[in-house]
């Protein structure tokens, strides 16, 4: 995309923000957006600005890859955890069943696929989708700074903005990983000069002159701008009373749930800077604002109940929810641009009653025997009647009779579920809710960081939280951080969580390991963690950037083969 085409499309978005309410009386231009100066002056326009960020992460349908999961942030949390090798399709060769009903295929076989490399169809869609994020959050940054006194709706800017550039300095930042090294697949290396570098930092009011010429910054810049998004707005937010029904604006708690995640991620590196923590005192604070977000959220684990319920398990906002996409019949513009469509089984109507997106074996088995979440999971022998409390389909639907695709496999995961329960009907099943960010993640961040620098406490952390999952486990004697980072496998699966983890940590995959349930082109053994991790800039966006050219992360796709 040009950088002309891109203002102008973020221009558009502004122009439709203003109209997101529904109900606004001013007199506005016939060419169907405002001024900055107007919306500033107008609290209904001011609002719509505000609904805008939370909408474009559900409505940005890019058009990119020309697939139906291209539906702005839901569907990155579904690429994110294909890339990981967590979510797969496990429909197999059943009656029915097809792995290429996954339409996440890019990111499912970079084995075989090219689909991640800098020309290929793929790369634009993390890119393209997280700069249209941030655009919007800079026109809303723009508007409410002219404020005489800034309030609640910039800090609610600021942690937008914070959230796009944080996963993409995870997801860009070239860390160090390991090719096969068999004769048949490509190298990898990573160049010394693109080394700690993230993406560039688009700010509000950059001329396109700048943002033709904008280069990636260094790991210790982006966090310093990212941490100060986070600190403004953790001023701007400190009285902020946000309403029951607007769980799509950030909050206190989520800011302090982002500064945990942020320093997480720096708690990784050994390396020291002047501005911001790392190593042991990033994890330090990164506990330390975990447990401010807990405490301020005042949010409660999910119970057994919750989670498991058939009809409003994992679509409805629920009392451990901070922060969530609230979806409605107007964000949701047919049957298969949907997360619904693609991640629960019962919707029959969608991609998801066909590919099945499951759980690795090897993590199934390895799951206490008393851990409910096994419950929301088709067992190896396939049982419906175990099934049939945390299900809305029939035996039959199951077998794949009465209209429905496909026999359902084992290792199938039943944890979203469509709206109401509502299995044929697409315009209901589909007004989901979709969680981004729960305060179980925060107890896993206080366990983990804890963990780094006290074992012993770190022990008490996970076992006090595991006690809601499963009464009779039993923490392992050995490799703490490790067992922490499984629980948090199994309790996040499908919510585009845990690559960072296991990027930060160089953990590889297992997916070509023996006994693998992991579909063809994707049964994959890294050592380490996968190179493909380290995203790259498509070449669109480098051919319009002279600051990029010659800065871009090497293509790594075709660095191993999959086990078949």
């Amino acid at each position: 995309m040009k950088t002309k085409q891109l203002i102008k499309y973020s221009a558009a978005l502004l122009g439709s923000a203003v109209l997101l309410t529904g109900c606004i009386e001013e007199t506005f231009p016939e060419n169907g957006y405002a001024t900055s100066g107007q919306i500033a002056e107008s609290p209904f326009a001011a609002e719509g600005v505000l609904t805008s960020m939370p909408t474009i992460l559900m409505t940005n349908y890019t058009g990119t890859l020309g697939e139906h999961v291209d539906f702005g942030y839901a569907g990155i949390f579904g690429a994110l955890d294909r890339l990981a090798g967590e979510v797969f399709p496990v429909a197999g060769n059943l009656p029915g069943g097809n792995q290429y009903y996954d339409r996440w295929q890019w990111v499912l076989y970079p084995c075989s696929s090219t689909g991640l490399d800098v020309n290929g169809y793929g790369s634009p869609f993390l890119y393209y989708n997280y700069y249209q994020f941030i655009y919007t959050a800079n026109e809303a940054i723009s508007i409410f700074s002219q404020n005489e006194t800034p309030g609640p709706e910039l800090g609610i800017a600021k942690a937008f903005r914070a959230l796009s550039y944080l996963d993409m300095a995870r997801l860009y930042d070239p860390l160090p990983a390991k090719a096969s090294g068999r004769e048949d697949c490509n190298d990898y290396v990573i160049p010394d000069n693109i080394k700690g570098l993230t993406v560039p930092i688009v700010r509000e009011g950059m001329t396109r002159e700048e943002l033709e010429n904008n280069p990636r910054v260094p790991r210790e810049e982006m966090f310093e701008f990212i941490l100060g998004d986070l600190n403004e707005a953790e001023k701007l937010l400190a009285d902020y009373d946000r309403p029951k029904d607007k769980m799509g604006m950030p909050n206190l708690a989520v800011v302090y749930g982002l500064k945990a995640r942020a320093y997480l991620w720096l708690g990784g590196f050994s390396e020291s800077y002047a501005n911001v923590p790392t190593g042991e005192a990033a994890y330090r604070l990164a506990a330390e604002f975990a447990r401010k977000a807990i405490d301020a959220s005042g949010c409660t684990i999910m119970t057994e109940s919750q989670w498991l319920d058939p009809v409003t398990g994992f679509n409805k906002v629920n009392s451990a929810w901070m922060w969530a996409l609230c979806q409605s019949v107007d964000t949701v513009i047919n049957n298969l641009y949907s997360w619904t469509a693609h991640m629960a089984p019962e919707a029959i109507w969608g991609y998801g009653n066909g590919s099945q997106p499951g759980i690795s074996v090897f993590s199934y088995n390895r799951m206490d025997a008393s851990d409910f979440r096994r419950k929301q999971i088709v067992n190896a022998d396939r049982s419906y009647a175990a099934l049939a409390p945390y299900t809305v389909l029939t035996e039959n639907e199951f077998e794949g009779k009465d209209g429905a695709v496909a026999v359902m496999a084992p290792y199938a995961v039943f944890k979203f579920h469509p709206n109401a329960g509502e299995k044929r009907n697409y315009s209901v099943g589909n007004v989901t809710d979709i969680p981004l960010m729960r305060v179980e993640e925060m107890y896993f961040i206080e366990a983990e960081a804890t963990a780094h620098y006290d074992e012993g406490k770190g022990r008490t952390l996970l076992a006090d939280f595991m006690a809601h999952r499963a009464p009779s486990y039993v923490l392992p004697v050995k490799d703490l951080v490790e067992e922490i980072i499984f629980q948090k496998r199994i309790e996040f699966w499908g919510e585009g969580i845990i690559l960072y983890d296991l990027k930060r940590l160089d953990i590889g995959m297992q997916n070509g390991n023996e006994g693998t349930n992991a579909p063809s082109m994707a049964q994959i053994t890294t050592n380490g963690r996968a190179p493909w991790w380290n995203c790259v800039i498509p070449l669109s966006a480098v051919q319009q950037n002279a600051a990029l050219a010659g800065m871009n992360n090497p293509n790594a796709t075709k660095t191993y083969k999959s086990v078949k």
